[in-house]
């Protein structure tokens, strides 16, 4: 046989080839069973007796499975390639397409696929970091990374096959996003050496140097709007927006409590604290995954007590479509569009920063309350293993000083 005809990769009795009838044609058994995959979960097993059959691997409801399509040569490369064809659409339909077809559910080591160990990842690191961060890398994996190696063996991945994923997301703009990825890919295979030493030959992405790909990138920085007369003016326009009422009451939550956006989306009222007047934001809803307390201004206990009058119990701020789903990533920056304020003068995320210049420029609190506040991690590594109330004297102060100092920027006091 040709060796161009063949191989591509060979692992563990594994090889990837370039599938032909004269190839598969030219296969003959060993001592053990070969496989040869000819890609999208089929592949060819030559057994050491008995005929050469075709294997389809799929996962349905997260569960991986394995059917037979027969024999070669009683079924073609062709009709093998259309039946694997054929499932896949029915699986992106929601359809199981052999329900009770199934002729082995365990995967061995040696045929654990790289989506396989992403899927363990999170259960690994569940306490490690927060749900949205989970979230957002499985939605990247999702879009990014399993349409390219996610039914690859673990083994037969290269550090080509990661370099085109970051490439292909770079060419598309999401350059920042390609770094998270990338990052990601290479904790699911730590993760994976970590706990199967036996089965991960390498980490690929060891053999790559990132900036090599990038390129250097620029240090971005939100924009920001601190000018008294022009934050008056951003805040009036907020007060007088009349879209969906959920939407402003966010955008005036978020411009005295300066949260992260999702804190904003995800707030509960079983988090809110009347007595108290703290707003307590659990660790899992947290970057830092540790719990922050929000002294309440009240300016901010006015804006709940309006946003009661929309819904008492769940979410705070809901969809515009149904009260038991958050608010949409693009519901604040949309409103703030429509104001008139363009993605270069204002996001969501803005009022972290317009907080932190105008309250380190005014000088009256110090540094380490101020990033307390922001759930920015300082002192020392003892002092940051956590005290849930660290500076809330000082704190309390200063978010009602900075919510009367928006308030007198409005009315053109200050």
């Amino acid at each position: 046989m040709c060796i161009t005809d063949i191989v591509l990769h060979i692992h563990i009795g594994v090889i990837h080839m370039a599938l032909t009838d004269k190839a598969i044609q030219a296969l003959q058994a060993t001592d053990k069973t070969q496989t040869y995959t000819d890609g999208l979960g089929l592949a060819l097993e030559v057994p050491a007796k008995g005929s050469k059959r075709w294997r389809f691997r799929y996962r349905f409801n997260n569960k991986p499975k394995l059917v037979s399509f027969g024999t070669y040569p009683e079924v073609s490369l062709k009709q093998a390639r259309m039946k694997r064809d054929d499932s896949r659409t029915q699986i992106a339909s929601g359809i199981d397409p052999f329900p009770s077809k199934v002729i082995h559910e365990v995967i061995h080591s040696q045929d654990k696929t790289f989506q396989y160990y992403a899927e363990y990842w999170e259960t690994k690191v569940q306490n490690d970091l927060s749900q949205t961060h989970i979230d957002r890398t499985k939605k990247g994996f999702k879009a990014d990374v399993f349409p390219y190696i996610g039914d690859m063996l673990i083994n037969d991945i290269r550090a080509k096959d990661i370099i085109n994923i970051v490439n292909v997301m770079a060419e598309r703009g999401a350059k920042e996003s390609a770094k998270k990825i990338f990052s990601s890919i290479s904790r699911v295979f730590q993760i994976a050496m970590a706990n199967y030493p036996d089965d991960i030959e390498r980490n690929p992405t060891r053999d790559i140097k990132l900036v090599d790909v990038l390129g250097k990138g620029k240090e971005t920085h939100y924009p920001i709007i601190t000018e008294a007369k022009e934050l008056g003016i951003l805040l009036n326009a907020i007060d007088s927006y009349t879209g969906h009422t959920s939407t402003k009451l966010a955008l005036k939550m978020i411009t005295n409590t300066f949260v992260r956006p999702h804190n904003i989306r995800h707030a509960e009222w079983s988090e809110i604290n009347l007595d108290t007047k703290q707003w307590i934001i659990p660790p899992s809803k947290m970057k830092t995954k540790k719990e922050l307390i929000v002294p309440l201004s009240k300016q901010v206990l006015e804006i709940l007590e309006e946003a009661k009058e929309l819904n008492t119990t769940g979410l705070i701020f809901p969809s515009t479509k149904s009260k038991t789903t958050p608010m949409s990533d693009a519901a604040m920056v949309g409103a703030l569009r429509r104001l008139g304020y363009a993605t270069d003068e204002i996001v969501a995320h803005s009022f972290r920063g317009i907080f932190s210049t105008i309250a380190h420029e005014k000088a009256l609190y110090g540094h380490e309350v101020i990033e307390t506040q922001l759930a920015h991690s300082v002192g020392t590594s003892v002092s940051q293993a956590y005290n849930r109330a660290v500076y809330l004297k000082e704190r309390t102060e200063m978010m009602q000083w900075y919510s009367d100092l928006l308030q007198g920027y409005k009315e053109k006091k200050c």
